[in-house]
C-alpha cells in the first residue's frame, strides 16, 4: 500500500481520474521537454476518459496545465485500451514528434507510466490484506492503525494530515456559503443551483434530532460534491466524485458531538488504511468497478473513522467499513452527460447517511452479533462484481441514469 498522504490529495475538481491525475501527467510530460524546441503538443485521450472528458473538462484542465505550449485535445473513445483512463502526449516540432508519453489514470490522482516511470507512486506499506496487519498488530503489541501507519509513514504525516482535516472543513464552510448555478455545461438537466447551505438551515428547524442530524450530514455532503461540481479544490477522500462523504462525517462530529480536533485527525489515519486497502485490492475509480468503488469506498472509510472517534475497537471497525461497503455492491457509476452531478451529488449525500448508519450497527450490533463477512471479503466481492459490470456502467455515461435521461431528452425535443 502507498502513503496515506497519496489517498487524501487536495486538487481541483470535478473528478479526480480526470481532471488531477491528467494535469499531474502534463506537469511531468513538460518537465521532459525544458529547453528543447518544441512548438505544440497533442494529447490523445482514449476509451472511458474519452467518454467523460469533455463532461469533466478534462480538455481545460490539461490545456491549463501546458501552457505556454500550445496544446490540441483529441478524444478517442471509440480506442478501447488495456487501462480505461488512458492518455497519450506528443510534444511535436513542426512534423516531427520530439518526445511522447502515455499514462494511466488509476483513480484518486493517481498516474501510472510504463515509459515514464518516475510517475509511478511506491508502496510504503508490506500488507496485502487487513488480515496481514492485523496479524503484524498482534506480533508487534500495537492496538490501532494509527499505530501501524506511524511504524511505515514519513515523519510528517501527522501534520499533513492535520492540513487534509483543515482542507475538508474549509471545503464544507464554503460550501455552505457559496450560491448559484453550478457551472457545469450547456446540459439542461445539469442546471443545478447550489443548495447546501438551504439544506443546513432547513435541518435547524426540524425538531427531531435523528432527521436533523441526517439532513446537516446531508448538507455538509453535498456542500463538498457542489464545490467538486464546481471545479473548486476538495480533498480526495478517496476520489474527487465521493469527496464529500468523509468531510460530512468528521465535521459533524466536529461542530455538533464536540469531538476532539486530534481524535478527528487521528480518525484519518484509520479511514486512509481502509480506502488504502480497497484502492490496492479492488479500485477506487468509478471507470474501473463502477460507482461501488467511489462511494462505496468513500463510506467505508468514513464509518471506521467515526467508530475510532467514538472509542470503538478495532473489530467494530472493521464491521462498520464491511457493513457499508457490502450496502452498495453492485452500484454504477451513470453521471448524466459524463458529468459529476447527477446522480453524484446526492450520492455523497447518501453514502454519508449509509456511514453513520453501518457505525451505529457497528457499536449496537457487533456486540451482539458477529459479522460473518469480513472486511477483506468484501473488498474481494466488490471487485469481482466491478469485474462483471458491463463497461456501460463504469463511467462512461452510456448506461442507467445517464441513458435514460439522455433518451428522455432526445424523446422531448
Amino acid at each position: 500500500m502507498k502513503s496515506l498522504t497519496k489517498l487524501f490529495r487536495y486538487g481541483p475538481g470535478p473528478s479526480s481520474s480526470h481532471t488531477i491525475a491528467p494535469a499531474l501527467a502534463a506537469r511531468h510530460f513538460c518537465r521532459l521537454l525544458k529547453n528543447r524546441p518544441i512548438e505544440r503538443v497533442e494529447v490523445t485521450l482514449y476509451d472511458a476518459l474519452a467518454m467523460t472528458g469533455k463532461g469533466h473538462h478534462t480538455d481545460d484542465i490539461l490545456r491549463s496545465t501546458l501552457a505556454p505550449y500550445p496544446s490540441t485535445i483529441i478524444f478517442h473513445p471509440e480506442i478501447k485500451t488495456d487501462h480505461p483512463l488512458t492518455m497519450r502526449f506528443e510534444a511535436y516540432q513542426g512534423n516531427t514528434v520530439l518526445e511522447e508519453k502515455t499514462y494511466a489514470s488509476l483513480g484518486g490522482g493517481e498516474i501510472y507510466s510504463n515509459d515514464d516511470p518516475e510517475v509511478n507512486e511506491t508502496d510504503i506499506y508490506p500488507f496485502r490484506s487487513l488480515n496481514d496487519i492485523k496479524a503484524k498488530m498482534q506480533e508487534k503489541g500495537w492496538t490501532s492503525l494509527k499505530d501501524v501507519a506511524l511504524a511505515y509513514e514519513n515523519e510528517t504525516v501527522e501534520e499533513e494530515l492535520d492540513t487534509i482535516l483543515k482542507h475538508m472543513f474549509d471545503c464544507v464552510e464554503r460550501g455552505l456559503m457559496a450560491n448559484g448555478i453550478i457551472p457545469a455545461n450547456h446540459n439542461p438537466a445539469l442546471r443545478w443551483n447550489r443548495v447546501a447551505g438551504q439544506i443546513e438551515k432547513s435541518a435547524e428547524n426540524i425538531s427531531d434530532d435523528d432527521a436533523s442530524r441526517e439532513m446537516r450530514l446531508t448538507a455538509y455532503a453535498y456542500a463538498v460534491g457542489e464545490s467538486n461540481a464546481s471545479g473548486e479544490m476538495i480533498v480526495t477522500a478517496p476520489t474527487c466524485g465521493s469527496s464529500g462523504v468523509l468531510p460530512a462525517v468528521l465535521y459533524e462530529s466536529y461542530h455538533h458531538d464536540h469531538m476532539d480536533w486530534n481524535t478527528l485527525r487521528d480518525s484519518l489515519y484509520i479511514a486512509g488504511i481502509f480506502g488504502n486497502l480497497v484502492k490496492q485490492n479492488a479500485s477506487i475509480a468509478g471507470a474501473i468497478g463502477g460507482c461501488q468503488a467511489e462511494i462505496g469506498t468513500a463510506s467505508s472509510m468514513a464509518a471506521a473513522a467515526l467508530c475510532y472517534v467514538h472509542g470503538l475497537s478495532l473489530f467494530q471497525q472493521e464491521y462498520a467499513a464491511e457493513c457499508a461497503m457490502e450496502h452498495f455492491l453492485g452500484l454504477s457509476c451513470d453521471p448524466v452527460d459524463g458529468y459529476v452531478m447527477i446522480p453524484c451529488i446526492e450520492r455523497n449525500g447518501m453514502g454519508a447517511l449509509r456511514a453513520y448508519d453501518a457505525y451505529l450497527y457497528a457499536r449496537y450490533i457487533a456486540p451482539i452479533r458477529k459479522n460473518q463477512v469480513s472486511f477483506d471479503n468484501v473488498v474481494s466481492a466488490m471487485k469481482l462484481t466491478g469485474d462483471s459490470l458491463a463497461s456501460a456502467y463504469k463511467e462512461t455515461a452510456e448506461g442507467g441514469l445517464a441513458a435514460i435521461l439522455k433518451k428522455y431528452e432526445n424523446d422531448s425535443r
